[in-house]
């Protein structure tokens, strides 16, 4: 021990035993922790001594440090370490009050010493900065950052004595700082709070973590306005693989949320606008965890929007709703409309684009929370007077259906280009625009799933009702046209290019189409695009399907009560005196490219005579099986409730005698199976009412006193309506008159063109 001890004193340099005496510098360098303290207890003594006595106490302190820094703490002997940094602890505690003179001496070689190899010099560095921080007090906080940087190492310690020496360390800088919170700054602990963040420790995040909870409640260190600094590191660690770090990351962004919805207007929508970038980042991250919260951060955020903008709409008490009405529609709302457009107006296609992203989410939470924050958005974006930057969220809407074939993406997509035709029309209804809209909205609608495509046919009936078609044209490659017969001219090609979608969603997307617009420029529009249909085949699967829809539809009802008001074309081969025009005409010629749907229409609009002549040429067409299934599915729809009137016509076989003659013609041509057994139903029905008709004449003939002559009359009346039918089958169609002469012409010219070679 003897030789020991005079190696340690060897080590000591004279200056040490001039400053600080032989027998402390012998018990410092002692390896006995009993005789190392005692040795401290006699520094800290002498310090006080010092202090008193001499009128340079300062001084020969400031001598103390550099003897116990350099020759104990700096010293490659953990013994010597550790009596220094006894000898620091204890010269804290003498200091008392002057401990502000000699922060700056006593810090650095403690919080260096953290990084030493020996577990036990570890946590005695601990004791010596615990004693600095418990005399200092308030004074450390200028070195809080120094502090808390050194602190990251032991409080990550493997060591349990030393993490807990650490934690001791951290509790009392925690009190200081709450109970001094004027003195902290707060700038600088976030700078180090921001870049600390990086670091994959757990424990050394669960610090950072713990000193966030700490200063939020405090007010004076204004922890939320610096929000965006930090937000991003919050969360990196709900991806933490650790459970107790994802949990206390969770709860410290809950509890910040809270910070700052109950932080003033003016603050919050500053936040807002800054850390819209970080949280919609954050709608795209691998983890649940942090799409969620960043949905439920947007969320909130556009109700904070929302209530700015309310309450600054609202009257105030000093002013009448009339003067701030005025103020609205003279756009002079206020500084809501510039707090929203400067937060928020810029980033409002991203923020939609980190929403869409989440709303088919795998996670159902996930999926309810973008839902709702979808439709939050589209009620602020909806209720604004200004302009919304058209352009760009126009582009990033595009870009989401392109990305995703998502059904809930793409209805949700088209749920904003519903607004945005709404709340912007003159913006929207572009030439340039609708064109790079019109590509993805035509694709949707060839998507299997029906709520979609209804989605999108609502689109594009905003769209051909969003402009006068006589005013506001649009340019096409080959020419101009209207809006409305642009998108119907495109509609009709994809029915051409996309047969499948025509026989099997056909009939739902014209539905849908002549419920949201005027059902009769519809059908005069893809009337006349039919006529100038070059692909015959086509424009009869057109037409079948756009005829069953006008007579069966509820959306077409008005269409079915025009063609009744349809004026005959001729009586008895004279033309009538009326002109004949409107719908029935706009619809009969492009109608002819399917002989059974013509027929249809004749019998619907009660042009009896029409519909006879043509029924008279079905033999003349090719028997085919689509033919016949046609035919069948017409005698199916005379039976229905629609055409009730048209069989209460039959029983007045002598005022109908061509409506007759056609239903004959009909049951001659269909083969003898169920069509057919109908009609010869019907026939019976007919023959009856024939039977009465006869009957009643005679009872009044008889009643007159000239019943011989009457009944003469009578018969020569029925030979007259059966002779009419056959007179009028054998002449020649254009006895019938010009009008309808030039249309059966028309139709025999297409049905020739139709027969095969």
């Amino acid at each position: 021990q003897a030789s020991t001890r005079q190696s340690f004193q060897r080590m000591a340099s004279a200056d040490s035993h001039e400053v600080l005496s032989e027998s402390i510098v012998k018990g410092l360098s002692d390896r006995l922790c009993e005789k190392r303290k005692q040795a401290a207890n006699e520094l800290e003594a002498k310090v006080k001594e010092v202090l008193l006595c001499l009128p340079s106490g300062r001084d020969h302190v400031h001598r103390i440090l550099n003897c116990l820094q350099h020759d104990f703490i700096e010293s490659h002997q953990s013994v010597y370490k550790k009596g220094g940094l006894h000898g620091f602890g204890s010269v804290a505690i003498a200091l008392g009050n002057e401990i502000q003179h000699f922060l700056q001496q006593l810090l650095p070689p403690v919080l260096r010493t953290f990084q030493d190899d020996e577990a036990r010099v570890r946590y005695y560095a601990c004791e010596a900065l615990y004693n600095v921080v418990k005399v200092g007090q308030d004074l450390v906080l200028p070195y809080f950052n120094l502090i808390l940087d050194g602190l990251t190492k032991p409080y990550a310690d493997m060591d349990a004595e030393v993490k807990s020496g650490a934690m001791l360390v951290d509790s009392l800088l925690k009190e200081i700082v709450t109970d001094h919170g004027n003195k902290f700054g707060t700038a600088d602990f976030v700078l180090l709070l921001a870049d600390r963040m990086k670091y994959r420790n757990p424990s050394v995040r669960q610090l950072l973590l713990s000193w966030i909870s700490t200063l939020l409640p405090v007010p004076e260190a204004q922890m939320v306005s610096y929000v965006p600094q930090y937000l991003e590191g919050l969360f990196n660690m709900l991806r933490d693989q650790v459970r107790d770090v994802r949990h206390n990351a969770d709860a410290v962004l809950n509890d910040l949320l809270k910070a700052v919805k109950s932080n003033s207007q003016a603050s919050a929508l500053q936040i807002i606008s800054s850390t819209a970038g970080i949280l919609v980042k954050n709608c795209f991250a691998n983890d649940a965890c942090s799409r969620l919260i960043a949905l439920y951060w947007l969320h909130d955020f556009v109700g904070i929007q929302m209530n700015e903008t309310s309450a600054d709409l609202e009257p105030s008490a000093n002013s009448g709703t009339e003067v701030r009405l005025a103020e609205i529609a003279e756009g002079n709302c206020g500084s809501s409309k510039n707090r929203l457009s400067e937060s928020w107006m810029a980033s409002l296609p991203e923020l939609v684009g980190g929403t869409l992203h989440c709303i088919d989410d795998r996670e159902e939470e996930i999926a309810r929370m973008a839902i709702d924050m979808n439709s939050a958005l589209l009620d602020m974006v909806q209720a604004l007077e200004e302009e919304v930057p058209v352009d760009p969220l126009v582009d990033r809407l595009i870009r989401s259906m392109e990305e995703r074939e998502s059904m809930a993406v793409r209805t949700a997509c088209l749920q904003w280009i519903c607004m945005l035709l709404s709340h912007s029309p003159a913006q929207m209804l572009q030439r340039s625009l609708l064109h790079r809209l019109f590509d993805p909205i035509f694709q949707t609608l060839v998507l299997p799933e029906e709520q979609v495509v209804v989605a999108a046919l609502q689109v594009l009936a905003q769209i051909m009702s969003g402009c006068n078609p006589y005013k506001d044209r649009l340019e096409e490659e080959d020419g101009a046209g209207d809006l409305f017969s642009v998108v119907t001219q495109r509609l009709l090609q994809l029915f051409a290019v996309e047969r499948r979608i025509l026989e099997t969603r056909g009939r739902l997307m014209i539905r849908q189409l002549c419920g949201h617009l005027d059902p009769r420029q519809l059908y005069v529009t893809v009337a006349r695009a039919i006529k100038q249909e070059k692909d015959r085949e086509l424009a009869q699967q057109l037409v079948q399907t756009f005829s069953w829809i006008l007579l069966t539809a509820t959306e077409t009802k008005s269409l079915r009560e025009e063609l009744l008001q349809t004026e005959p074309l001729n009586s008895l081969g004279q033309a009538t005196q009326a002109p004949i025009d409107g719908l029935f005409l706009e619809l009969l010629e492009p109608w002819f490219h399917n002989p059974v749907s013509a027929l249809a229409l004749c019998l619907w609009a009660q042009q009896d005579d029409l519909a006879y002549e043509l029924s008279y040429r079905f033999p003349a067409l090719e028997p085919t099986k689509d033919l016949l299934n046609q035919l069948d599915q017409l005698v199916q729809l005379l039976e229905s409730s629609m055409f009730s009137r048209l069989r209460l016509r039959l029983l007045e076989p002598s005022r109908h005698p061509a409506l007759v003659k056609c239903i004959l013609a009909l049951a001659m041509i269909l083969p003898q199976a169920g069509a057919f057994s109908i009609l010869r139903e019907r026939i019976l029905v007919i023959q009856s009412g024939l039977l009465l008709e006869t009957r009643a004449e005679k009872l009044q003939s008889s009643a007159s006193g000239n019943g011989l002559h009457d009944a003469n009359v009578s018969g020569a009346r029925h030979m007259l309506w059966w002779s009419e039918g056959q007179a009028s089958s054998s002449l020649p169609a254009v006895s019938r008159g010009p009008d309808m002469a030039s249309l059966l012409g028309k139709f025999d010219a297409l049905a020739a063109a139709a027969a095969p070679d």
